[in-house]
């Protein structure tokens, strides 16, 4: 439904369960997960219901995937350079 909405623009309620093939209610409590996770936002026109896409929150996971990913980075490398130099010093008592 995400990727649906994404490529779209914006989306009914029911447009988004269609390509599924679920019912009415099961489509609206995944609509609700993504509202409450803050990744869509619903306008209410009338008796349609309309979905896009929130941006700014995006935005604020790639940001926080990207500090994530330089951390482990960082991490995973000082942990590397930490073994390489205990293999070293092991190779050297053992001659």
């Amino acid at each position: 439904m995400f990727s649906l909405i994404a490529r779209r623009g914006e989306c009914l309620a029911g447009e988004l369960a269609a390509p599924f093939d679920i019912a009415q209610p099961t489509a609206s409590k995944h609509l609700r997960v993504l509202e409450r996770a803050r990744l869509v936002q619903r306008t209410v026109r009338g008796r349609e219901h309309r979905f896009r896409i929130r941006r700014e929150s995006i935005r604020e996971a790639e940001d926080w995937i990207a500090d994530q990913r330089r951390f482990w980075e960082s991490a995973l490398n000082l942990l590397g350079d930490f073994l390489k130099e205990t293999r070293s010093c092991d190779e050297g008592e053992q001659t």
